[in-house]
């Protein structure tokens, strides 16, 4: 949907902006039983996880612009969790066993083979494949920092305070010049009424999405290991690779990537790989 959205010229910075207010009214939780933390460093910890997560929204979706989600996505999916160990190991001190460790780079290795596109518009490494590895970077660090949050004030406070930042992140947006002139220009396209209207549709559902699996994901994260749930993003990319072909071969109007019988192997190989992964990391 992200992707969709996108291609219907609603630029990034927009859609960060979309993706990051929407979460704003959780402050109205503060009054009711969230902790206030005590040292200036925890509150510069919040905002690291909450700006830099909408930060990694906002290049993510640039990346998604410049190749396709199915390469792209799967290339995030891999390089978060690697990013992830390194940090969580350094700042968390967290350890995994063999088996696990065996598992994450099963995961990463099917989630990079994904990634690598070769197609009439990309061969080898391009932009697209660098904004996808940035924002991976600036997932990871907003991930580490909310386990910080979670381990030290609880999920509810720390999950009240590290999304409140990014609601504030949206703020900051809406108080841009590019983002007051995004609202000006679709004041003015009256003709264009219906087409905006169904547009905000969609923007409400995948927000709608988003934020659910946000909270999941987080939640995830407080009760589990930081590196193991990022890994198992590698799920989701195996079923974003499905739903990719699915609605390429059924419904291209509404959707459309090129697949190559190269890329079909490429990415079948990967959707084992993903599964092997994840089977090794849940019974071991």
């Amino acid at each position: 949907m992200d992707k969709f959205i996108l291609s219907k010229s609603v630029k990034p910075v927009l859609f960060t902006f979309y993706s990051s207010i929407f979460v704003l009214p959780i402050l109205f939780l503060v009054p009711f039983g969230v902790i206030f933390p005590a040292l200036w460093t925890d509150w510069i910890i919040f905002i690291i996880s909450g700006f830099f997560f909408a930060l990694g929204l906002w290049v993510m979706y640039l990346g998604y612009l410049r190749s396709e989600v199915s390469h792209i996505g799967p290339l995030i999916g891999a390089a978060t969790p690697f990013f992830v160990l390194i940090l969580s190991a350094i700042f968390l001190h967290e350890s995994l066993g063999a088996y696990k460790l065996l598992a994450i780079f099963i995961l990463i290795i099917g989630s990079l083979l994904v990634s690598f596109e070769k197609s009439a518009q990309h061969n080898g490494l391009h932009m697209g494949m660098l904004l996808g590895v940035f924002s991976s970077l600036l997932f990871a660090i907003s991930h580490v920092a909310a386990k910080y949050s979670y381990d030290a004030y609880g999920f509810y406070s720390g999950f009240v305070w590290t999304r409140g930042f990014l609601g504030v992140f949206g703020i900051l947006l809406l108080l841009s010049p590019s983002v007051r002139k995004i609202f000006t220009e679709k004041k003015k396209e009256e003709n264009a009424a219906k087409k905006e209207k169904n547009q905000t549709f969609l923007v409400w559902w995948d927000k709608i999405l988003g934020v659910a699996a946000v909270v999941l994901i987080q939640y995830a994260i407080a009760i589990g290991s930081v590196t193991l749930v990022n890994a198992l993003a590698g799920a989701q990319y195996a079923i974003l690779i499905i739903l990719v072909a699915v609605l390429s071969k059924f419904f291209p109007k509404l959707f459309r990537e090129e697949y190559t019988k190269m890329e079909i192997v490429q990415e079948s190989i990967a959707v084992i790989l993903i599964g092997g992964g994840l089977a090794l990391m849940l019974f071991s």
